[in-house]
């Protein structure tokens, strides 16, 4: 038998009952239908959810396995999320001056850095349009003006096109001075999401 505790409370399966992991999760799903899952142990260790999928199709035949499953409401696990994005952006804020350094001192490091930057801001705009899905909060819902997301898309234009250039000193300019803006900009909308998200927590 595999130990299950669902949210606290325990309880035990039969395994061969479940062709694999992803059958299992369905089923648990159905109970918890207005829910999501935030948060997967097993055997005393935290998968991190984007591991999910590569687990479903995983034979469950291990004795003495212990599977912890917590499944909150859409809401809260939103919220959660948020404050995980904006102490990442604090994060990212926080490391853009060495970047801007590394760019005059050593180009390679510096580029290997932007590359890693790039590759997170448009991960970050991907945060943004499914947190948009998951909240129904545009970026005008939340009061942000269509002038601050043009002054946006005009500052990651010019940092593309100074990439493709190979302009050191533009993209060390720019990942000093315009970057903050961008991820200021992202902060403020997920904090304004949170923000109503708290207000309308039943």
């Amino acid at each position: 038998m595999v130990k299950l505790i669902l949210n606290g409370e325990e309880r035990e399966i039969d395994p061969k009952k479940y062709k694999n992991f992803g059958e299992l999760l369905d089923e648990l799903q159905k109970e918890f239908k207005d829910r999501v899952l935030s948060k997967l142990v097993i055997n005393g260790k935290e998968i991190p959810l984007v591991h999910i999928d590569q687990l479903r199709p995983a034979v469950i035949d291990e004795d003495n396995l212990t599977i912890e499953l917590t499944f909150e409401p859409m809401k809260m696990f939103l919220i959660n999320m948020l404050d995980d994005i904006i102490e990442y952006l604090d994060k990212v804020i926080g490391l853009l001056p060495k970047v801007s350094e590394d760019m005059i001192v050593d180009a390679e490091k510096g580029y290997n850095e932007i590359r890693d930057l790039s590759e997170g801001l448009s991960a970050i705009e991907d945060l943004r349009k499914n947190t948009e899905k998951l909240s129904n909060l545009s970026l005008a819902d939340v009061g942000i003006k269509k002038e601050e997301q043009q002054e946006v898309v005009g500052i990651l234009q010019n940092f593309v096109s100074s990439l493709e250039n190979k302009d050191i000193i533009d993209l060390s300019d720019h990942i000093e001075e315009n970057i903050p803006k961008v991820l200021e900009f992202y902060k403020n909308y997920f904090q304004k999401v949170k923000q109503i998200l708290e207000e309308n927590v039943n």
